[in-house]
C-alpha cells in the first residue's frame, strides 16, 4: 500500500511542481493510458489457465455479463440516492471494472487457487472493455436525459453503435487468428529452441505487438483481450516486467489527475460503492465454492487505468467527474489492499478454513502451497 500511495504522490507532486494539467491535453493522456491498459489487458488474459477457464466457463460468462451490469447498477443507485442527477449515473459504469493492470501485477498471489485466478483474471480482462462500451452508449443518453429535463431519450442509435464496435472488434479477431494461424505451420514437430523455432516466435511476438498496435489505434481492446486467448508466444519474464512497470506508471499516471482538484466526499462514496457492489457480485458468483474462493472473488475489485480512461472520456460532457473518480481510485484500490492485507493476517493465525482443510487433505502439494502463501502474507 506504502508504494502505490507513494508513487500516486510522486504523480501529483510532479504535477503540482510543473504545473501539469492533464487536462488540457487529453489526445495524448488517453493515448499514453490507453496503451498502459493495453499491456494490461494482455498479460492478464495471458495469466489464465485456458483449461480451467473452460472447466468454469459458466461462471467466467455469468461475471463478466450480468455481473459487470448489476455492479454498475449498484454503484449508480447508491450515487443517485446521494445526488439525485442523471450524470452519477454514468459513475458506476465507469467504475465497474476490475483493472487488469493491477490484477496481472499484483493478482498472482501464492495462496489464490487455480479456479479463482483464473475467474479473476477473466473478469479482470473482459469487464474493461465491455465498460467503455457502455459508457460510450450510456453518455449520450444521460446527456439528452440532462438536456430533456430527466425525460428519457431513445438509445436506438447508441444500440446502432454498439452493433459497429462489436462488428469491428470480430473482424480484428478474425484477422489475428488467421495470421497467428500462419505463423503456427509447420511447427508441429519443430524444436522449439532450434534456430527455426527462435525466429518463429519472433515473429510471433513481432505480430502481437503489431496486433497491440492496431487495437491500440483504433480502441479495438475487446478484440485484443479476446485475440490473447490465442496469440501466446513464448515472452518469458517480459511480460511480467510489462505489466508490473505498467502498473506504476499508472499509478503516477493517476496521480497526475489528482491536481486538478477533487470531490474527496463524492470520491470516497463512489469508491466504497464499488468496493460493496464487487463483495455482493463476488459472493453471489461463487456461492458454491470455497469459502477461500468466495473471499478473493469478492474482495476482488482493484481500479486503474480503464477507469482513468473513463473519467477523462466523460470529464468533457460532465465536468467534474476526474475529480470524483481519482479519489475514487485511490479508495478502491485502498480498501482492496487493506481488505486483503487482514484477511491475510487472520488467515495466517487460524489457519485453513473447514472447506479448504477437506479439499486440500485431498491434494497435499496444494496443501503445502496454501501453507506457504498464508506465512508469507502474514
Amino acid at each position: 500500500m506504502a508504494a502505490f500511495l507513494g508513487v500516486a504522490g510522486v504523480g501529483w507532486a510532479t504535477a503540482a511542481l510543473f504545473d501539469l494539467h492533464v487536462t488540457d491535453s487529453p489526445e495524448t493522456y488517453l493515448r499514453a493510458v490507453t496503451i498502459l491498459l493495453a499491456i494490461g489487458l494482455f498479460a492478464s488474459v495471458q495469466d489464465i489457465d485456458r483449461t480451467e477457464a473452460r472447466r468454469h466457463w459458466r461462471t467466467v460468462l455469468l461475471v463478466v455479463t450480468v455481473g459487470v451490469l448489476l455492479k454498475a447498477a449498484l454503484i449508480a443507485a447508491v450515487m443517485y440516492a446521494a445526488y439525485r442527477e442523471p450524470q452519477y449515473l454514468i459513475l458506476g459504469v465507469a467504475v465497474a471494472q476490475i483493472d487488469p493492470l493491477s490484477f496481472a501485477a499484483m493478482g498472482r498471489r501464492s495462496d489464490m487457487s487455480a479456479r479463482a485466478r483464473t475467474i479473476l483474471g477473466a473478469w479482470a480482462s473482459f469487464d474493461d472493455p465491455i465498460t467503455v462500451v457502455l459508457t460510450v452508449l450510456f453518455t449520450s443518453w444521460a446527456a439528452s436525459a440532462i438536456a430533456a429535463n430527466g425525460t428519457l431519450p431513445d438509445l436506438s442509435g447508441g444500440f446502432g453503435q454498439l452493433g459497429e464496435t462489436l462488428v469491428r472488434n470480430l473482424v480484428f479477431v478474425a484477422a489475428a487468428g488467421a495470421l497467428w494461424w500462419l505463423t503456427t505451420i509447420g511447427s508441429k514437430h519443430e524444436d522449439r529452441d532450434s534456430t527455426a523455432g527462435r525466429v518463429r516466435n519472433g515473429v510471433q511476438i513481432a505480430l502481437v505487438l503489431g496486433a497491440g498496435a492496431v487495437a491500440v489505434a483504433e480502441f479495438l481492446l475487446l478484440g485484443l483481450a479476446v485475440g490473447a486467448l490465442f496469440l501466446r508466444p513464448r515472452m518469458g519474464s517480459l511480460l511480467r516486467w510489462g505489466a508490473e512497470g505498467a502498473f506504476h506508471l499508472g499509478t503516477f499516471a493517476l496521480g497526475l489527475l489528482l491536481v486538478g482538484g477533487i470531490d474527496p466526499l463524492g470520491g470516497v462514496l463512489l469508491g466504497a460503492a464499488a468496493f460493496g457492489a464487487q463483495y455482493v457480485v463476488g459472493s453471489l458468483a461463487s456461492v458454491r465454492r470455497s469459502r477461500r474462493d468466495r473471499l478473493d472473488l469478492a474482495l476482488g475489485q482493484q481500479s486503474g487505468i480503464t477507469a482513468v480512461i473513463l473519467a477523462l472520456f466523460l470529464d468533457e460532457p460532465f465536468p467534474g467527474t476526474v475529480g470524483i473518480v481519482a479519489p475514487a481510485i485511490l479508495t478502491i484500490n485502498v480498501l482492496h489492499l487493506v481488505f486483503n492485507g487482514l484477511r491475510a493476517r487472520r488467515q495466517g493465525a487460524e489457519g485453513p478454513a473447514r472447506g479448504d482443510q477437506a479439499a486440500l487433505r485431498g491434494n497435499p502439494a496444494q496443501s503445502r502451497q496454501a501453507g506457504n502463501g498464508a506465512g508469507q502474507a502474514a
